[in-house]
């Protein structure tokens, strides 16, 4: 039986399970989103709650990477 390029294999003990490689899966309109509602959110985020700092930080960290993990989770792509 092949293997899928995206999948690896870990062993954990004695169990083996299959692990999805993390491919890009961030378009470009996708993007321009993440950049102003993060942006915007870091903003406000220096000058009120670090809750929304910390979210405008993972919004341009999931742009920098081009890796969404709730994407990833959900097979969502919008490349």
């Amino acid at each position: 039986m092949e293997e899928s390029s995206n999948v690896k294999k870990v062993e954990s003990g004695k169990k083996q399970f299959e692990m999805p490689e993390m491919v890009k899966n961030i378009g470009a309109a996708d993007k321009n989103y993440r950049v102003g509602a993060g942006g915007a959110l870091v903003i406000v985020g220096l000058f009120g709650s670090k809750i929304w700092l910390f979210l405008g930080l993972l919004l341009l960290a999931t742009v920098w990477f081009g890796i969404c993990p709730i994407y990833a989770f959900l097979k969502h792509n919008t490349l």
